[in-house]
């Protein structure tokens, strides 16, 4: 009987100090460790990080694929999966867009106008669609 309690007390335990070490998830990280605020935005198997950002007028954004996504992405100016032309969005790879494997990265040329664009994958033309805000 008291071989039970010490077993489930080292148990209890154990599971105090998991939890107290595995630290939190603020959602500003991906599962391959990425950080994803306005200038880095990760995605996953298909969904970008955020929905949308704010960004600086001149700033760039550095578009990660999730190293775990096993995934590819083709991001283009526009929404649901469609290219759209957006005056003023900082060049993608134009009407072909930026193709990503898993752990690829893309920094963009810098977003030079003030305005909403839309980045989107035409892979994953409903769950990936990005607005991006510069000021």
């Amino acid at each position: 009987m008291k071989k039970l309690a010490l077993v489930a007390l080292v148990g209890v335990l154990c599971s105090i100090l998991l939890a107290a070490c595995g630290g939190s998830n603020s959602g500003n990280t991906s599962s391959g460790g990425s950080s994803c605020d306005a200038t880095h935005v990760t995605m996953t198997s298909n969904t970008f990080c955020e929905n949308s950002i704010t960004i600086s007028k001149g700033s760039t954004i550095t578009f990660i694929d999730d190293k775990n996504s096993g995934t590819e992405h083709i991001l283009v100016i526009g929404q649901n999966g469609s290219v759209a032309t957006e005056q003023g969005a900082a060049d993608l790879g134009g009407s072909n867009g930026h193709t990503f494997q898993a752990g690829d990265s893309f920094t963009t040329p810098a977003w030079n106008t003030a305005g909403t664009f839309h980045v989107t994958c035409t892979i994953h033309p409903t769950t990936m669609n990005l607005t991006i805000t510069v000021q």
